[in-house]
């Protein structure tokens, strides 16, 4: 129990330290987007108001760099969506993925452009993670997350997984300030924030994971 009680007391500590020597300086200040283009941007269609943001995402996610994915506006009730064409279902490889950026505010009251700049960079590696989870799947195995993804419980494990898939790959702090957006200084609607609190990483439990992968 002793043991317990530090371990707490140190998390916490730790957290605090981390949030308090995070800079509002970002890690993006230098790019070349053509050099992003060329080498992430094969075989991609971009929206033209997240493709850079979107060339950022991928840049951390090289097993994608020749992968066919499509960016599209969707009303749906989330920032964002990651599925595949219903050709790539049965595809063990070449899959195509579509992620769907919300459009509608109706929907969720606020809309991935009102994140600033590095927040919008993690909300779509946070989908990307989604992407290299189904790359290896076969039918069967797609199959079987479609029918977890309807129970509330294995909603939640996939997309806090795909958060800590996000902070793994060197996104920690954009997801803290995609989080920190959302929760508290965005016009997310209740449901939405209650989404947001329930099925994802909480800014609190991403620096956790951020000590834990060191980033």
């Amino acid at each position: 129990m002793l043991k317990s009680f530090f371990i707490i007391i140190f998390c916490g500590f730790a957290t605090h330290s981390i949030a308090q020597s995070n800079s509002a300086s970002s890690k993006f200040t230098e790019y070349n987007v053509d050099s992003l283009n060329n080498i992430y941007g094969n075989h991609k269609q971009f929206l033209k108001e997240y493709k850079l943001v979107s060339l950022l995402a991928l840049s951390y996610f090289p097993e994608l760099v020749n992968a066919r994915i499509r960016f599209k506006f969707s009303s749906i009730n989330s920032t964002a969506r990651t599925t595949l064409s219903l050709v790539s279902i049965f595809k063990k490889i070449d899959k195509q993925y579509i992620i769907y950026i919300n459009d509608d505010i109706k929907r969720t009251g606020v809309l991935l452009n009102q994140a600033p700049f590095d927040a919008q960079v993690a909300l779509i590696a946070h989908e990307l993670s989604h992407a290299i989870d189904f790359k290896s799947r076969s039918f069967l195995d797609l199959l079987w997350w479609a029918v977890n993804y309807t129970v509330v419980k294995q909603q939640t494990k996939i997309e806090k997984e795909a958060d800590e898939t996000t902070i793994a790959r060197g996104l920690g702090w954009e997801l803290y300030d995609w989080a920190d957006f959302v929760l508290n200084h965005s016009t997310a609607n209740k449901h939405y924030l209650k989404i947001k609190k329930t099925k994802y990483l909480l800014p609190d439990e991403i620096l956790f994971y951020m000590i834990k992968y060191k980033n």
